[in-house]
């Protein structure tokens, strides 16, 4: 099952009728397009810690899907099924009560440790079959990636796109009076959540830029008062600069391979 935004057109409609023929004209003047209703029921899990954190992951992945404009979660007090289990069949009936096209069902459950077990399972409620089905083991302070992918997962299997929750901004944060402003490296996913700062502010940077694998950023330093080009490991915090040149350089850019990277180098006012 492939679900496609549906469309609702206003239409103009005249008809000209002659005693041999009637022709009807129909002029399209605009689209709408309807959010998909999609239920998303709270995770099963048979402790307590874990389905608290199920309905955190739950919730980002409702507001992903929602804030997208495709789809319309829909309120929890209207279901009539109460979710038990992840796997058996669900009352597609119930579902289609309250007009769900869509309904998600999974599971958390603690592993040992930090770890735990995430599973879902998206569900055509009219077709009455299940589109596709997975399951994760992450760390509980990665919880929110989770959440990303699995938003991801449905976004691509119903609209046919790709998803893009499970990424992340990179940016140049500017603070402090007009006159006197503070610009830093800062990185987000892109929802706003884990927000922090990658530079000190001691130093003026600019043109921050992901790397094809989001791995590494490429950006403008001002660094002993001359302007160089930077590579950073997001992961290992490790900086180096690229290239001793004459002048400064500046405006970098990944190649999509990942391997080389263009820059601007000024030479002699040139």
């Amino acid at each position: 099952m492939q679900y496609f935004r549906p469309l609702l057109f206003v239409l103009i409609a005249l008809a000209f009728v002659s005693p041999a023929h009637a022709q009807l004209k129909i002029d399209i003047t605009r689209g709408y397009a309807e959010p998909l209703p999609i239920a998303l029921p709270d995770p099963v899990s048979s402790s307590g810690d874990a389905a608290a954190l199920g309905r955190e992951i739950m919730g980002v992945v409702a507001a992903d899907l929602e804030r997208s404009g495709l789809f319309r979660p829909i309120n929890k007090a209207a279901f009539i099924e109460q979710i038990t289990s992840a796997n058996p069949s669900p009352r597609f009936a119930d579902w289609r009560q309250i007009n769900a096209a869509a309904l998600v069902t999974s599971s958390i459950e603690p592993r040992g440790g930090d770890n735990y077990t995430i599973a879902f399972r998206l569900w055509d409620v009219y077709g009455e079959a299940n589109v596709t089905g997975k399951e994760y083991s992450t760390f509980r302070s990665n919880w929110r990636r989770f959440a990303h992918l699995i938003a991801d997962e449905i976004y691509s299997r119903l609209t046919g796109e790709g998803g893009y929750f499970d990424s992340r901004i990179v940016y140049t944060a500017e603070s402090g009076p007009a006159n006197n402003r503070v610009k830093r490296l800062a990185i987000m996913d892109q929802d706003g959540a884990n927000h922090k700062f990658l530079s000190t502010g001691s130093d003026l940077v600019l043109t921050p830029r992901f790397s094809p694998d989001s791995q590494e950023i490429l950006y403008m330093s001002y660094k002993g008062k001359q302007p160089r080009v930077y590579l950073r490991d997001l992961q290992s915090g490790r900086e180096e600069m690229l290239g001793q040149f004459e002048g400064m350089s500046f405006s970098p850019r990944f190649a999509n391979s990942g391997d080389r990277v263009a820059m601007s180098i000024a030479r002699g006012g040139n």
